[in-house]
């Protein structure tokens, strides 16, 4: 005779089914919250025009975002950030 009842193998199942579909779901939150961190981070009213090429951009001078003043700073311009 088994000194275990016929439901503990369920419980254990239904426990690491929970477990998983938490781990899931905290993974899905902290992927999304990283992805509005960084859309958020951008400058306001700022979209990159030339696909993160800043040579040769036309809004070189004016842009603000982490790219171009990476670019300003290896360049030697002088870089204005914007609040």
């Amino acid at each position: 005779m088994s000194r275990h009842s016929p439901t503990s193998g369920a419980g254990r199942r239904q426990f690491l089914r929970d477990g998983l579909r938490y781990t899931v779901l905290g993974a899905l939150a902290a992927v999304s919250g990283k992805l509005i961190a960084r859309q958020a981070a951008r400058p306001a009213g700022q979209v990159c025009l030339s696909a993160g090429i800043c040579r040769g951009c036309e809004a070189f001078d004016d842009c603000g975002l982490p790219q171009a003043l990476s670019a300003k700073d290896a360049l030697g311009h002088s870089s204005s950030r914007l609040p």
